[in-house]
């Protein structure tokens, strides 16, 4: 893997989407628990940065923040998970959650063009056509060869604060990985992030932290969430950003509702159609195109 870092990195970004995958197993069996869901995504990033810390620190993995970083790396958990988690959760109060899939998955395409103008990476056609193809995998996966859209112009307009944040923690990511490690980099935005949902959670959630059950399957869902997605996803995902670049892993998170219909099969939550495999093989041939160089 040393002679080809590119390997490793889709290696990587290949273990986030499935962990990222995975996670509607955990949160759905939360939010059925009574768990609010600004009290996850909080205890979540508290239990991940509590291991994470105290782990990388004893290990002298950590590195040592730059003064003048710090307002980066606040700007960077602000973009994700803060920001983004918030438009995502509250933009699926008014739309489906299919329609919201098919919004983020456009989240590739605003990040190649932010990154063009904030970073100057060059705008590659096959880059965009495998994109395109992928977003028209999701598209038939949940609404079918004929499906039809209702769109709900409030959760467009909310879930377009989820894509534009994706757009702006791109731009940080990228930038932060020039100095800092994954490591450092995920653990400082999971720590960081705390301090923005805890007046939410003091404003909306206390009040129904008394009836919460703390069963041994709901301890082992936070556990799940927080060490394998808040932080293992997110320290695959820059680490793969650091091998390829963050446009390129962008559009392999339209692969994240492979991963989820799998499961959620598995589970007996849905049921696997011809219609649904299409838009599978669409979206794997679209991430394989946006991966590739026509010109070699």
């Amino acid at each position: 893997m040393e002679k080809n870092p590119k390997l490793a990195g889709y290696i990587a970004i290949t273990i986030a989407m499935l962990f990222w995958g995975m996670s509607f197993v955990w949160t759905k069996h939360l939010l059925n628990s009574g768990f609010p869901v600004f009290t996850i995504v909080f205890l979540r990033l508290v239990i991940a940065s509590l291991i994470f810390v105290t782990l990388f620190k004893l290990q002298h993995k950590l590195e040592k923040i730059q003064k003048g970083d710090w307002k980066m790396f606040l700007l960077l958990a602000f973009f994700e998970p803060f920001l983004y988690f918030i438009g995502e959760d509250f933009g699926m109060m008014f739309v489906d959650a299919s329609f919201a899939a098919v919004m983020i998955a456009l989240i590739p395409i605003v990040v190649s063009i932010t990154m063009h103008f904030a970073e100057g990476e060059a705008l590659q056609p096959e880059f965009f056509i495998g994109t395109v193809v992928s977003v028209l995998g999701v598209f038939i996966m949940t609404f079918g060869f004929s499906g039809s859209l209702q769109v709900n112009f409030k959760g467009v307009a909310i879930l377009m604060v989820a894509v534009l944040a994706a757009a702006g923690y791109s731009v940080m990511l990228s930038r932060m990985l020039r100095t800092y490690s994954p490591i450092t980099v995920t653990t400082m935005q999971n720590l960081l992030a705390i301090p923005f949902y805890l007046p939410f959670v003091l404003i909306f959630d206390l009040r129904h932290w008394g009836g919460l059950v703390w069963s041994w399957s709901n301890v082992s869902s936070l556990l799940c969430l927080a060490v394998l997605c808040s932080s293992g996803a997110y320290m695959c995902y820059s680490f793969a950003a650091k091998k390829i670049t963050v446009t390129k892993v962008s559009v392999f998170a339209n692969a994240i509702p492979i991963v989820t219909l799998f499961c959620a099969a598995l589970i007996g939550q849905e049921t696997i159609t011809l219609q649904k495999c299409a838009g599978v093989l669409l979206v794997v041939v679209g991430v394989v195109l946006s991966q590739m160089n026509f010109r070699k």
